[in-house]
């Protein structure tokens, strides 16, 4: 009875996820721009870096993103030290028999960022481990495209405004205000708002596990950095957290 509950409290406290997340905030300044998140239960982990940057500093396009070896002092995101690359070699891809393609500090092509026109960046890494697995891969999607049709609106002579969800409806109320004279309304067509924002998200199965996120080798108390071409744009140090 006492082994059964003994293995009964592993697998619970096997199943609870470990978490190290942090707010990124622009280098030099306390502004939060963003959040990210490293999750470790069993066979599953996660990386997720989400931002809502200004235009002015994060132009449209792929940048960098490193895990360093300091934490991060005053908000100066220069404070950071090295890339992270502890000795076990998990975050490099030693571990992870036929390199995955993934070989430099947690491998370049996770730890990429991709921007749209409106300075934003949603990345998700969903990983899964199968130690037997015999090919390994990763598939991948990008925000989907969508119909975007123009909205039609009723402009009132009192300048009130109202979005029109039936066309037909709304063609017969406006004949029947016309022909009662006084108050009515014109219809407009305008083009909505069909920016559709950036998103990247990965389902990788591999054999090893990407990171640790406590103890030796682990994620918490390093700091991440977003990099452009003019140097740090946006930093901050995961703390450890749970479930």
């Amino acid at each position: 009875m006492l082994l059964l509950l003994l293995l009964l409290l592993c697998a619970l406290q096997s199943s609870l996820a470990l978490q190290a997340e942090c707010d990124l905030r622009l280098h030099g300044s306390k502004r939060k721009i963003g959040t990210a998140l490293f999750s470790s239960s069993g066979h599953e982990q996660l990386i997720k870096v989400n931002v809502e940057g200004p235009t002015e500093t994060f132009t449209e396009g792929t940048w960098n993103m490193n895990l360093h070896t300091n934490k991060i002092k005053r908000q100066d995101c220069n404070t950071a030290g090295s890339y992270y690359e502890p000795a076990n070699g998990i975050l490099r891809g030693e571990q992870v028999p036929d390199k995955m393609d993934v070989s430099d500090h947690l491998g370049m092509s996770m730890m990429n960022l991709r921007f749209g026109e409106r300075g934003e960046a949603n990345l998700r890494h969903t990983i899964t481990i199968y130690p037997d697995i015999i090919n390994q891969g990763v598939a991948g999607l990008v925000e989907a495209p969508f119909m975007c049709p123009p909205e039609h609106w009723a402009i009132w002579s009192n300048g009130k405004e109202t979005l029109i969800t039936d066309m037909s409806k709304a063609q017969k109320k406006k004949a029947k205000l016309d022909k009662k004279g006084g108050k009515t309304f014109v219809i407009v067509s305008r083009e909505p708002d069909c920016y559709n924002p950036v998103h990247n998200m990965f389902d990788w199965s591999i054999r090893a596990a990407r990171f640790k996120v406590e103890g030796k080798g682990g994620v918490a108390g390093r700091s991440l950095v977003i990099d452009g071409n003019e140097g740090p744009a946006a930093c901050c140090t995961l703390k450890l957290v749970k479930d």
